[in-house]
């Protein structure tokens, strides 16, 4: 059985858009963005399958 050809793989899913992870925004740091003062609530985060951020929500 042959192996298969890496270097063509993954020069097809360059080509395609494929098997690369778009780079994301990356979340504030330091201060928090809640209008509340000395808030302490949590941040959510909601992802696909994929890992491809959705949603933040931010709890109080």
């Amino acid at each position: 059985m042959p192996t298969p050809d890496y270097q063509l793989i993954d020069r097809l899913e360059r080509e395609l858009g494929i098997g690369q992870s778009k780079p994301e925004r990356p979340m504030r740091t330091g201060r928090t963005v809640c209008l509340i003062k000395d808030c302490d609530g949590d941040t959510s985060e909601y992802r696909t399958w994929s890992g491809v951020l959705v949603r933040r929500i931010h709890e109080h």
